[in-house]
């Protein structure tokens, strides 16, 4: 009888990149922003082998937490990462695991690979995450250092490939591709599935919380956040993102979430989500917590959740939902949200255009969500919706349906990005067919949700951008509905929230001041200004509202314009 062979334990490093490379995100331009959000793919493929017999240890050097300030002033950003590797906790991992979520990380996530290649040069690594799942022949054939690649959701394919690494065989892991055994699907493949093989989709991802700690600085991730939300209350409170639900059933030709977690909606058990919440404030003193699901279906899982949120006693309890489909929502959803004293709301609606919603396959009923959104104002919650403009072939007339549509529809909060171009999406193909990008890094490195690398015929990429931003500070400063309602309690919580992570905002400020002059508080009016001069005397990126300042009231302007000039 043969002996079954020994299997060795393995010592396995996560990376954590930061959502832009630090290079794009050292920007003094007004627009520009970055957030921290915990890694939490990262974290549920952490739990996935934490009990695996073939484990040693595991760790996780997180690049997204650092301050890249000094390294990009003084040129020595290899330098800080090999220091961050050598110091991560591993002397000699056996397998490093890296998230490649986003585009943007691309130009970071090349020089990570290098230094890891350099200190460990027999270490295999493993990509996962959105970008790395629909780039999977690029990474591979022009990245040195890149040995396998998951495509799709890694929990089970990442066991599998760690008990292949441990007890030395050679498998066939569905999902997982190598340079050697590159697994492309058909040319008769239908237009929205996978140009890769992908691993099969995650049923049970319950996660054991409690393991959160021996991967990543809790502290850091649950400290207050810098994601802005239309929160009532201004009490600085500790933080954290949760997950409920994975799969979006829609075909938006923007997104590229289906091309990991699939188009069928799966829930964690509700009760792990809830003991999730009460570990989270016991543990960490955590009040807020953001809801992240891509979408929230169907109605009765969605009700059953929000039902479960309400009985949820801890002081100060706050749930900020971050996204929700105007199509999968009603009123009954809404009822279910506010008995949850739930204080606000986004939905995504992306255009304001009937011609574009085709176009993009969102198929948004635009009657439906101005009822929609008057109905949750009407129930006392905060409203924020989500534009894009930019998308392919569209016209200038047709975002200029979107901005009307935006005023028209009333919300408390409107977001306008600019259309970005990801791997993976209808879209990404149809500028590539358009002749406006190449498949290619250069297509990936530069594009956020405000910026472009490219001009198209309707429009150039500096123009499409000022051309967004200007919508954001006309909507939701000039414009703003709590001041023009005169609503200067939630007017004042808004903005107060929004300059405690943008404190070189302008136009936040002056709406501050507006609210205090309108309800005759000179003094805290006079404060504001004089903290406005000081931003505009001190700080490059306020000043760089100064192009703006058409947008401002006269009086203000002239203050303001007289501190741009004198410096």
């Amino acid at each position: 009888m043969s002996q079954e062979k020994i299997k060795k334990k393995l010592d396995v490093l996560f990376i954590n990149l930061p959502s832009v490379s630090p290079e794009l995100s050292d920007n003094d331009d007004a627009t520009s922003a970055d957030n921290l959000t915990p890694p939490l793919g990262l974290m549920y493929i952490a739990n996935s082998i934490k009990d695996c017999e073939f484990i040693n240890s595991y760790k996780c050097v997180d690049f997204a937490i650092l301050d890249y300030k000094d390294v990009l002033e003084n040129g020595k950003m290899g330098e800080l990462v090999s220091e961050e590797l050598n110091n991560g906790g591993i002397q000699k991992p056996d397998v490093v695991a890296v998230s490649l979520m986003f585009s943007s990380s691309y130009d970071f996530f090349k020089l990570v690979i290098s230094k890891v290649k350099n200190i460990w040069p027999d270490t295999k690594v493993m990509v996962g995450g959105v970008h790395a799942s629909n780039t999977v022949e690029y990474l591979l054939e022009k990245n040195q250092g890149v040995d396998y690649i998951t495509c799709g959701e890694g929990e089970g394919a990442f066991v599998e490939f760690l008990d292949m690494v441990s007890s030395g065989t050679k498998i066939n892991i569905l999902g997982v591709h190598s340079l050697n055994n590159i697994k492309k699907l058909g040319e008769n493949k239908k237009k929205f599935d996978q140009k890769f093989e992908r691993t099969n989709v995650v049923n049970d991802f319950n996660v054991d919380f409690t393991a959160y700690p021996d991967l990543i600085n809790m502290d850091v991730y649950t400290s207050e956040t810098s994601l802005f939300s239309l929160s009532k209350t201004t009490s600085s409170v500790r933080s954290f993102s949760i997950m409920a639900s994975r799969g979006c059933p829609y075909r938006c030709t923007f997104c590229a979430s289906s091309t990991v977690h699939g188009r069928s909606p799966r829930w964690r058990d509700l009760q792990n989500v809830v003991d999730e919440i009460y570990w989270l404030n016991e543990t960490y003193g955590v009040t807020k917590f953001y809801l992240i699901d891509d979408n929230y279906v169907p109605k009765k899982k969605t009700i059953e959740l929000f039902n479960l949120l309400s009985t949820i006693a801890i002081e100060n309890f706050e749930i900020i939902i971050q996204n929700m489909s105007i199509n999968a929502t009603d009123f009954d959803i809404i009822d279910a949200i506010v008995a949850a004293k739930i204080n606000n709301i986004a939905f995504a609606i992306e255009s304001g255009s009937k011609e574009t919603q085709k176009r993009i396959m969102k198929n948004v009923k635009l009657e439906k969500a101005i009822d929609l959104v008057s109905y949750s104002q009407r129930k006392g919650l905060n409203v924020r919706c989500f534009f894009i403009i930019g998308f392919p072939e569209e016209t200038i007339e047709e975002m200029g349906e979107t901005f009307e549509y935006a005023k028209k529809l009333g919300a408390d909060w409107s977001t306008f990005s600019v259309a970005s171009p990801i791997p993976g999406t209808v879209m990404y193909e149809e500028f590539v067919k358009l002749g406006y990008i190449k498949d290619d890094p250069d297509a990936w490195t530069g594009t956020t949700i405000r910026d472009r690398v490219f001009d198209t015929k309707e429009i150039n990429k500096n123009d499409i951008k000022d051309l967004a931003y200007r919508a954001n500070l006309d909507v939701n400063f000039v414009n703003n509905l709590s001041i023009k309602n005169g609503d200067y309690k939630n007017a004042e919580t808004i903005f107060t929230n929004f300059v405690k992570s943008n404190d070189f905002h302008i136009f936040a400020y002056d709406c501050l001041r507006r609210v205090y002059k309108e309800s005759g508080s000179v003094n805290k009016e006079n404060k504001i200004i004089d903290k406005m001069k000081l931003l505009m005397e001190q700080d490059k990126k306020a000043r760089s509202f100064s192009r703006y300042f058409d947008l401002l009231d006269n009086d203000i302007r002239t203050t303001l314009s007289a501190c741009v000039q004198a410096n």
